[in-house]
């Protein structure tokens, strides 16, 4: 039976099915702390037997191995998800799955750190809203998702974010710990803008903040697909563990 994470009991078994999961404990775990008390936020939170479960918008995020997939699925039908997160599974069809390949960095490791680049500064706190345009600046739904939840996770706690920007104050490169949790700290949307790319900016900013987050005890993660792999083992990071994004 699937239910709504709404009680003490319910908390509890939620954080009990995430522990010690890599990326989920991140995750999910930031998750259970922001939202599992507001009725009206983005992220619902479930649980079933043997495994939890988050739906935002159109995407699930499953830790565990849930006893009844039948109405698991089912039941991510009848919510509208297109997408799901999980551990590799026989009972879902290989091809409806693209493989995602998680990276850490165990806590006080460094990575190798390039010389600092010249004419850009460290912002430790950029313009949400600037960068949201920026990350995605074709999708104003997206923006909006990103901008409510990345202020929601900075102003308790669960979020970190850095910009370079130039000498107009323009954002050139950002990266950010979105999920701080559990003792895990999940980095994602390493970005620098397209005519820069491939100058070694996002390389250095990427490792300055996981070597910040390390030295403070997180065991730092990445979440990428394939064609980012080669990027992130150049950087210094391990491979750890790959899931599946399954197309419903």
């Amino acid at each position: 039976m699937i239910q709504a994470v709404t009680t003490p009991a319910h908390k509890q078994a939620f954080a009990t099915a995430i522990q010690g999961a890599p990326y989920f404990r991140a995750v999910m775990g930031r998750d259970l702390a922001l939202w599992a008390d507001n009725p009206g936020a983005p992220v619902r939170l479930f649980i079933l037997p043997g495994a939890a479960l988050t739906l935002n918008g159109s995407t699930a995020q499953l830790c565990g191995t849930p006893q009844d997939w039948e109405e698991l699925l089912s039941f991510l039908q009848f919510a509208g998800i297109a997408h799901l997160i999980a551990e590799e599974t026989p009972l879902l069809p290989a091809a409806a799955g693209e493989p995602l390949f998680l990276y850490s960095m165990p806590p006080q490791d460094r990575l190798p750190l390039a010389q600092e680049h010249q004419g850009y500064m460290l912002n430790r706190s950029p313009s949400v809203l600037r960068l949201a345009t920026q990350l995605f600046p074709q999708e104003p739904e997206r923006q909006d998702c990103y901008y409510s939840e990345t202020c929601t996770a900075l102003a308790h706690g669960f979020a970190r974010v850095l910009a370079l920007q130039d000498a107009a104050g323009r954002p050139v490169s950002t990266v950010g710990a979105y999920a701080m949790a559990n003792g895990e700290a999940y980095m994602a949307m390493g970005e620098t803008l397209p005519e820069l790319r491939g100058r070694g900016i996002g390389g250095w900013l990427i490792p300055y903040l996981a070597n910040e987050l390390a030295g403070e005890g997180w065991t730092v993660t990445f979440l990428c697909a394939a064609e980012r792999c080669r990027f992130y083992e150049r950087l210094g990071f391990v491979l750890q563990k790959q899931y599946v994004k399954y197309k419903l």
